[in-house]
């Protein structure tokens, strides 16, 4: 099957390009659909940890595992099928991929909040949403990128 991309690129010049209509994406639409996903997988995380610490009443500590994973899952895939739309049957190699994205970006963002909590003098919530935005637009999402997009582009 022939891919026709009409030029669309992300933000490392990678084409995207959508498997059955032929379509191409648009570097704000994965970005807007990705942030969306990211809403989710938060509302779900926080949810998750709610429900059993509140009603189930595990351990806050101990909640916070299954909440992060389900948070992970929602990201993973919603980011698989609605900000790239990579309808591929190849989730284990992905999901590999994905969660040693997961890890840089969570090394990146330990580091650059280290370093930005010492020397940017503003509130600390306003400045770990900067880094983690800067840590999303300068690693995850390419990263994911290339994840997901990398079997669309070899067919």
């Amino acid at each position: 099957m022939k891919i026709r991309t009409n030029g669309a690129r992300d933000l490392h010049g990678t084409q995207l390009a959508l498997l059955g209509s032929m379509q191409p994406l648009q570097p704000a639409v994965v970005v807007g659909k990705s942030a969306a996903v990211g809403f989710l997988a938060t509302l779900a995380d926080l949810a998750t940890l709610g429900i059993l610490t509140h009603v189930v009443a595990v351990s806050p500590r101990i909640a916070s595992i299954p909440a992060l994973l389900l948070g992970v899952l929602v990201q993973f895939v919603g980011n698989k099928y609605v900000a790239f739309r990579d309808g591929s049957d190849d989730w284990v190699r992905q999901g590999v991929l994905f969660l040693g994205a997961e890890a840089i970006s969570f090394a990146a963002n330990l580091a650059l909040f280290d370093v930005a909590v010492r020397v940017v003098p503003i509130p600390l919530l306003v400045l770990r949403l900067i880094t983690s935005s800067m840590v999303y637009f300068a690693i995850s999402l390419p990263l994911w990128s290339r994840i997901f997009a990398a079997r669309s582009e070899a067919t």
